[in-house]
This record gives structure tokens, C-alpha cells and sequence, in this order.
């Protein structure tokens, strides 16, 4: 079977790639003062002992302002804006962090070294190790709070996010149900929502809103059909009043396209206007998929569907990064009856074999089953919102870390 393997970036510009030469040596641009039209030339001593004070000056000045702000405790991502300590609740703000009864401490510890420890445990310094660490970690008990392997992720907040999504032309979510979910989490933190975020609340009616709140906007499955598809739905009905939630920020387009299979021409078409929308655009347009129970996790039918959007991708010519999501852990309330064919044994070989095709194409892989195999899933499928929010923020953690041309 043949399938398309991702571009490769561009290499380096050489000197031949530069009209006149521009970039060569600057000895082929600039004549030093002492062989100017071959005479020797009588230098100010006084000037240079000035100039080099100067240069010291400027020198002792830049090891001062680095020690103060570029030491130690240095912040290196250009997208943080605050600083994370175990107490952090950044649910703090939201609307129904109060009602929901949920904080982020609940769902996320940042690293701290422990008591005269020297090597302090770090954020993920690239996304290789990042996708691992998210991939590989696990949970010291049932509903703890998920830890990455090794290195760490980050929470950010929806300030930083703004700024991650601002690097982009769109982004586009691709799957079944669990990146449906996913995708709807994704919009609470957008819109800085815990309570309805997930939601098309202009569809709802007042009693649907009371049902709907919290973790029931995921866990009960008549809300899940108002979760939110589409960013430009939110931004058309926030006029209308009523109890809404506009986005923090509402810059660029990104949306969810469901599918089970082979994608429907509707789908599609949207995708490739997209992509068109701005064919000379060097901002990325990123494609998150995934594959999974709607199949009955066939990996031939996951494989198939990751080549028909990677070629759709591919041809427009526009810079895509991909990343294939592994699928949740069959949680304890799986029926009995779907334990051979949905139980974890099952789902281990799927992520393992869709892994390595993920691989094979110059694809990303993202796996979600350590991270939900001891989490409460509502129906032994599917998760609530503790376990959405967490797989969205490392969605948003793998954007941050995209190259942004």
C-alpha cells in the first residue's frame, strides 16, 4: 500500500541562494579604516581608550540585566506571562469555578524540585520529548492528577493561548467522538468557561443549561449533542444576548469536522478553503486527527482516513503539521460484552499499530492511554470534563511548540 509522506522543511539558505552576494564575508563589503586608498591612517588613541570604555561599560551592563532576568529562574517561553507554583488555580476567573467545584490544581501540578534535589525537574525542552512525556506518564492513584514521564508541560493560561494561537492561519480537528470532546474542552478554555463553554448555549433551552453545567456537559449524553463545532458559530450568536460566552480571543477560524471514516465532500471542500483562504500565507494551519471507537478501532480504515487528509494537506502546498491522537483507555464501566473487541488490550495494540503507521508518514503521535487508564469514564468510553480539559491543554502545549513558518 502507498501512502504520502509529510514535506520535509527547507534547508537553510546558502550564499548562491542571495542576489550580489550579500550575505558573503564582510570583508568583501567593507574596507577596515587602516588600508582605506592603501595609506596607513593616524588613529586617536584618545578615541579608541573612550571606545573601549564604552564596550566594557555596555558589556558589564548586559552580565548585570542577564543575572537579574536571564538567570536561574528565567523564563524561556516567549509565550508565559505568569509564573506556576503548586497553588496556581487558573480556573480562578472562569465562569463556574466556583460552582463546578473544579480548580486546575486538581488536574495539574507544575514541576518543583524536592528539598536539596540540584537536577530540578523541568518543562519539555522540545516537542519530541514533550509528545513522549505527555504519551508516557501516569497517575499516582485513581483521579490524581496526571503526571508526564520525565519531563513536564505547561498550563497556560488563556492570555498564553491567545498569543499560541495567533501563529496560526486555522486549525482543524479531525475524528470521532473523543476528539469531538476534546475540541469542545478546548472552547472552554477559550472562553474562559467551565460551566457552558463546551456548548452551543444559543441552541439550549433554560432548563437544557441547569442539566447541562459542569462535568454533565461531557458525562450526559443528551448535552453532548449542543457541544460547540465551529468558532465562527460562537462568534455569530454572542450577539444575540442571553447566557453566553464570547471567546478571549477570536483571531483566527478553527473548527471540528466529525467523521467515522471516509470524510464527507462537505468536509473536505471546507478544509480546502482554508487552506486557500490564504495561499501565500507562511502561517502554519495545524490538523489534529484521530480514529478510534466509531471504527471499532479498524486501523485500516484510521490508516485510510490519515492518508485522505494528509493528501488533501499535501496538495495545497500550505505548511500543515499533523498530529495523530492514540485513543483513551477502556475505562472500568466498559460493558462486558465489548471487553474483547474495546477492552484495553485491544486498544493497546490499535495505539501501538497506529503509532508506528503515524510514523511512517512523518506524522506526530500523541497517545491518551496512560492518561486515561486511571481516570473515571462515565461509560467505559468516554471521559469527563477533568480528563477533556487536561488533552486539550496538550494540544494547545504541542501548538505552542510548532514552528511558526
Amino acid at each position: 500500500m502507498s501512502f504520502p509522506f509529510r514535506r520535509r522543511e527547507s534547508s537553510p539558505r546558502s550564499e548562491d541562494d542571495y542576489p550580489n552576494n550579500s550575505l558573503r564575508s564582510p570583508s568583501s563589503r567593507f574596507t577596515p579604516i587602516w588600508k582605506s586608498n592603501g595609506r596607513k591612517q593616524n588613529l586617536d588613541t584618545k578615541r579608541i581608550s573612550q571606545l573601549g570604555g564604552g564596550i566594557v561599560a555596555l558589556v558589564l551592563l548586559i552580565v548585570i540585566l542577564s543575572s537579574a532576568f536571564g538567570g536561574k529562574g528565567a523564563r524561556k517561553d516567549p509565550f508565559e506571562i505568569m509564573e506556576r507554583t503548586p497553588t496556581t488555580n487558573f480556573f480562578q476567573d472562569y465562569e463556574g469555578g466556583l460552582e463546578c467545584r473544579l480548580s486546575s490544581i486538581d488536574l495539574y501540578i507544575p514541576p518543583a524540585a524536592s528539598p536539596g534535589d540540584k537536577k530540578k525537574v523541568s518543562y519539555c525542552p522540545v516537542r519530541s520529548e514533550l509528545l513522549l512525556a505527555m504519551s508516557g506518564g501516569g497517575r499516582h492513584g485513581f483521579e490524581q492528577p496526571y503526571t508526564p514521564l520525565g519531563c513536564h508541560y505547561k498550563w497556560y493560561t488563556t492570555t498564553e493561548i491567545c498569543m499560541i494561537l495567533d501563529r496560526f492561519d486555522g486549525i482543524v480537528f479531525v475524528g470521532d467522538d473523543m476528539v469531538a470532546s476534546i475540541y469542545a474542552a478546548f472552547n472552554s478554555l477559550l472562553r474562559r468557561n467551565i460551566r457552558l463553554g463546551a456548548l452551543e448555549q444559543w441552541r439550549m433551552l433554560d432548563q437544557e443549561l441547569e442539566t447541562c453545567a459542569c462535568d454533565r456537559q461531557f458525562s450526559n449524553p443528551e448535552c453532548t449533542k449542543y457541544w460547540v463545532t465551529s468558532s465562527d458559530e460562537v462568534a455569530k450568536h454572542d450577539s444575540e444576548g442571553g447566557p453566553l460566552s464570547p471567546y478571549a480571543c477570536n483571531r483566527i477560524p478553527h473548527m471540528y469536522f466529525p467523521i467515522a471514516g471516509t470524510a464527507n465532500p462537505d468536509l473536505t471542500n471546507r478544509f480546502r478553503e482554508l487552506l486557500d483562504a490564504n495561499p501565500h500565507s507562511w502561517k502554519p494551519v495545524p490538523i489534529i486527527h484521530s480514529l478510534g471507537i466509531s471504527t471499532s478501532f479498524n486501523w485500516q480504515t484510521a490508516t485510510e482516513s490519515m492518508d485522505e487528509w494528509l493528501t488533501i494537506a499535501d496538495a495545497s502546498g500550505r505548511n500543515t503539521p499533523f498530529v495523530w491522537l492514540g485513543p483513551n483507555a477502556a475505562g472500568h464501566l466498559k460493558p462486558p460484552g465489548k471487553i474483547m473487541q474495546e477492552g484495553n488490550n485491544a486498544l493497546w495494540h490499535y495505539s501501538n499499530m497506529m503509532g508506528s503507521e503515524a510514523r511512517r508518514r512523518g506524522v506526530e503521535h500523541l497517545n491518551f492511554y496512560n492518561m486515561t487508564l486511571q481516570a473515571a469514564s462515565w461509560d467505559g468510553s468516554s471521559y469527563g470534563e477533568k480528563v477533556n480539559l487536561v488533552q486539550a491543554m496538550m494540544i494547545i502545549n504541542w501548538l505552542a511548540r510548532l514552528e511558526s513558518t
